[in-house]
């Protein structure tokens, strides 16, 4: 399971070039607790109700945080 979850993080990485060091290294943190790249912590969902990948929701929750301060 996990070399197939590795695998499916080089497959995702390969559709966010603009990842930035620290996106891919929580991602990896994420992908090695046995999770998909394509789900979240936060479960941020788009309006379709459909999860949104990791590096993605991270970056909302980064752009919502500085909207709140």
């Amino acid at each position: 399971m996990k070399r197939y979850l590795i695998n499916e993080m080089k497959c995702y990485l390969a559709l966010v070039p603009d990842a930035s060091e620290e996106e891919i290294s929580d991602l990896k943190e994420w992908v090695a607790a046995g999770n998909s790249p394509y789900a979240n912590p936060w479960y941020i969902a788009d309006e379709r109700g459909t999860e949104l990948p990791f590096i993605e929701a991270r970056r909302d929750v980064f752009i919502l945080a500085e909207e709140l301060d």
